[in-house]
C-alpha cells in the first residue's frame, strides 16, 4: 500500500474559488481542467520554481485535489479562511502594489481581490467557500484510469469507515482560520462589531452538516475578539497595518466565543487552534482552561507552527545546544514551555512547510540555493527536521514520550514560501524519504545519546509518526 499523509492545515480553496470570481462566484467546477475546479493541477514550471526561489512569489498550485491525491493524501484538515480586508485596503488605500499585489492577484485573480474590497461581511464569504467544497463533495474524478473523490467527514468513524471499492478517497475535516469569519473587525469599514449578530453566527456554524473540528480564534489583522502576533514582516508590513489589536488579550466578546466553541451542548465542541494567537492571548487561553476547565483536559493545537527554541517568553535561553541559533525568535512562533503544555494536554504540533518560519536568517543561508537537486532536497527537509528534533529534546528532557506531536501543517496553498524542491502536495512522497535519512542521521549521533531508552524508536517509525500517525491518533481521541 502506497505511503499516505495527513496534514493539519491547507487552503485547497483559495485559489479556485479566486477564480470562480472571473466565471461564476462560488462555483465549483467539475471540471478538473478548468482554474476553478478544486482538482485542478497547475504543477510548477521550471520558471515558476526559479521564480519562487528568487522571488518567494508561488505562481503554482499546491494543495489541489489531484496534487493531494497523488501524493497520498489521507485526511486533509482544510482551512476555511475569508480573506481578510487589512491585506486589500493597505496604507495605499485599495491601490496594492509590488509583491503584495503579485501574489494576491497571481493566485486568485483581480475579480476576487475586488469583491473583497467591496465587501462587508465576512460571514457571507465563509458561507460561500463552504458551499465551493459542498458541491463536489462526493463527486468522482476520473485520473490516469483511476477513479478518485474527496469526502467531507464531520467524525472520525466516517474515516475509519469501509472505502468505496475502488475509488481512491482523500477525506476532508473542516477547520476555520480567524474568528473574523463572525462578521467582526470590520472597523476599517467603519462598521462597529455587532455582538448578537457574532454570537448569532457561531451558533450557525456550530449547526453545520459538517462540524467544524478546530479554529483559530484570530489571523493577521484586529478582529474585535482576540490579540494576534505579528505575522507580517519586509515590505508587506509597511503597506499592511496589523498594529489594531496586535500583542494584545481577548475582548468581554471574544470570551463568549470562546466559551460558546468548547461548549458542547447544541452542537459539537469546536477545539481551539492557537497559532496566530499573540502570546497574552495564549496565555489567558491557558489560564482560562485551568480555572474554567480544571477536571478536563482539553488538547491544545498548533495546525501550522514552529518553534523558537527558546524557554519561554520570560526566559529567551535555549537550552537545545545542538540547535542553537537554528530558529526565529518571533513570537507567532512556539516557545518549549508551550510545547510541553502542549504534549501533556495530549495535543498535536503541526510543522509548517514555510521558509519564513521554520529557520533563522543564518540557518536559511545554508540550506541553498543549490543547483544540485538532492543538495536543494536535503538541506530544506532538514530544516523541518529540526523543527522535529527540537521539539523531540525538549519532551525527552520532561520525561515525556519525544515523538507523539509532531505532524505535518504545511499551509499549503496559504501564499507561503515553500520549502525549495518541496513544491506542492504530490511531492509528499519525497520528502518522507529525506526526512528518514534526517532522522537515521540523528538516531546514529551524539545527540541521541541524550534521549531516554523508550525515546529510543527506529527512524521509520519516527517518520510514519510525523507524517500521518500523530494525527491519526489525535483525531481517533478528539473527532
Amino acid at each position: 500500500m502506497e505511503a499516505q499523509f495527513i496534514d493539519l492545515h491547507t487552503h485547497p480553496a483559495i485559489k479556485p474559488l479566486g477564480k470562480s470570481f472571473n466565471r461564476k462566484p462560488g462555483f465549483s467546477n467539475p471540471n478538473r481542467n478548468r482554474p476553478d475546479s478544486l482538482w485542478y493541477a497547475d504543477a510548477p514550471s521550471l520558471l515558476d520554481k526559479l521564480a519562487n526561489i528568487t522571488t518567494t512569489l508561488t505562481k503554482f498550485r499546491q494543495a489541489d485535489f489531484t496534487s493531494l491525491a497523488k501524493g497520498g493524501g489521507h485526511v486533509i484538515v482544510v482551512s476555511l479562511c475569508g480573506l481578510e480586508k487589512g491585506f486589500v485596503m493597505t496604507k495605499l488605500g485599495t491601490k496594492l502594489a509590488g509583491d503584495l499585489v503579485n501574489n494576491l492577484v497571481i493566485g486568485m485573480g483581480k475579480k476576487r481581490i475586488d469583491h473583497v474590497q467591496r465587501m462587508d461581511n465576512y460571514f457571507d464569504d465563509l458561507e460561500l467557500e463552504y458551499g465551493f467544497y459542498r458541491q463536489l463533495d462526493g463527486k468522482k474524478v476520473k485520473m490516469n484510469g483511476q477513479w478518485h473523490q474527496y469526502k467531507l467527514v464531520g467524525s472520525f468513524s466516517e474515516i475509519e469507515a469501509n472505502p468505496e471499492t475502488g475509488i481512491r478517497t482523500v477525506y476532508v475535516v473542516l477547520t476555520i482560520e480567524g474568528a473574523h469569519v463572525f462578521n467582526c473587525g470590520l472597523q476599517r469599514m467603519g462598521k462597529t462589531v455587532d455582538p448578537a449578530e457574532v454570537m448569532a453566527n457561531v451558533e450557525k456554524v456550530k449547526q453545520w452538516d459538517h462540524p467544524v473540528f478546530f479554529m483559530g480564534l484570530t489571523h493577521h489583522f484586529g478582529n474585535e475578539l482576540v490579540g494576534h502576533a505579528q505575522s507580517l514582516h519586509g515590505v508587506v508590513s509597511k503597506l499592511c497595518d496589523q498594529s489594531d489589536g496586535m500583542n494584545t488579550g481577548f475582548t468581554d466578546l471574544g470570551w463568549k466565543v470562546l466559551r460558546r466553541l468548547l461548549d458542547k451542548q447544541n452542537g459539537k465542541r469546536v477545539l481551539i487552534d492557537l497559532k496566530h494567537m499573540s502570546v497574552q492571548s495564549r496565555e489567558e487561553y491557558y489560564q482560562f482552561l485551568k480555572l474554567e476547565h480544571p477536571n478536563e483536559v482539553i488538547p491544545l493545537i498548533v495546525s501550522h507552527g514552529a518553534v523558537t527554541g527558546f524557554r519561554s517568553h520570560n526566559q529567551l535561553i535555549e537550552d537545545d545546544l545542538f540547535n542553537y541559533g537554528k530558529f526565529q525568535s518571533n513570537d507567532i512562533n512556539f516557545y518549549d514551555d508551550e510545547i510541553v503544555r502542549i504534549a501533556r494536554s495530549g495535543g498535536i504540533f503541526g510543522v509548517q512547510f514555510d521558509e519564513r518560519r521554520v529557520g533563522s536568517k543564518f540557518e536559511l543561508k545554508k540550506t541553498g540555493p543549490f543547483l544540485n537537486r538532492r543538495k536543494m532536497l536535503f538541506h530544506k527537509s532538514k530544516l523541518i527536521w529540526n523543527q522535529i528534533e527540537h521539539i523531540a529534546e525538549v519532551l525527552n528532557r520532561h520525561n515525556l514520550f519525544a515523538w507523539g506531536i509532531q505532524s505535518i501543517g504545511s499551509d499549503y496553498d496559504g501564499m507561503i514560501n515553500p520549502l525549495n524542491g518541496f513544491w506542492t502536495a504530490e511531492d509528499m512522497p519525497m520528502f518522507d524519504s529525506y526526512l528518514e535519512k534526517h532522522a537515521f542521521n540523528f538516531l546514529n549521533s551524539e545527540h541521541a545519546k541524550s534521549l531516554k531508552e523508550f525515546n529510543k524508536i527506529r527512524a521509520s517509525d519516527i517518520v510514519d509518526r510525523f507524517m500521518h500517525e500523530n494525527a491519526y491518533e489525535f483525531l481517533k481521541r478528539n473527532f
